[in-house]
């Protein structure tokens, strides 16, 4: 983000609220979309750890399970 290219209010705004991590571009902006940038060629912004990798997060359930829970659910009616 170039505060430079932005208007003298938005980027005062940033400047006092983003960059002092007071606030998030979220907490502001609620779903206002912004143009994304062009990421052609660009890392992922995060990586799996190699030793993570295949593995399932502690918590969450397989679909299978879901499907399962689902179908055995008493029905509301």
């Amino acid at each position: 983000m170039d505060l430079s290219c932005q208007s003298p209010r938005a980027a005062e705004i940033h400047t006092e609220y983003l960059l002092s991590d007071e606030r998030t571009c979220i907490d502001c902006h609620k779903g206002i979309a912004h143009e994304l940038p062009d990421m052609t060629g660009g890392e992922p912004g995060w990586t799996v750890p190699e030793d993570l990798q295949g593995e399932t997060q502690p918590g969450l359930t397989g679909s299978e399970e879901i499907k399962s829970y689902l179908m055995e659910a008493p029905s509301e009616g």
